[in-house]
């Protein structure tokens, strides 16, 4: 079983705060989800501030290689650079693995 990142190729999303902004997909690294705003991390380092819920992108980008590891993160698993017990690498960030997310991301992700 394998993840599908060519679901991502071309696509893009439009932001909805105050700067509305288009966004490749597949640029996005991970989604952070802090106060009350939600933190696109993108590939270029640049940083785009949204006020849309971690649940509407987790909506939107399930079936194209995204995965909700905490409550307040998601990750593009096409940017994972290693997998540990507990934890997940994305380039040079490394994520603890939420306890009640595990198993299913380990079952999405071999």
């Amino acid at each position: 079983m394998g993840i599908d990142y060519s679901k991502q190729a071309g696509r893009k999303i439009t932001t909805k705060g105050y700067k509305k902004k288009t966004v490749n997909i597949e640029e996005i690294i991970h989604i952070k989800r802090e106060g009350y705003l939600s933190t696109l991390y993108l590939q270029n380092g640049e940083k785009i501030y949204e006020i849309e819920s971690l649940c509407e992108f987790e909506r939107k980008l399930c079936d194209m290689g995204f995965f909700r590891i905490r409550n307040n993160t998601i990750i593009n698993g096409k940017y994972i650079t290693e997998v540990d017990k507990k934890t997940v690498k994305l380039e040079k960030i490394t994520f603890l693995i939420a306890k009640r997310r595990l198993k299913s991301f380990l079952n999405w992700i071999f």
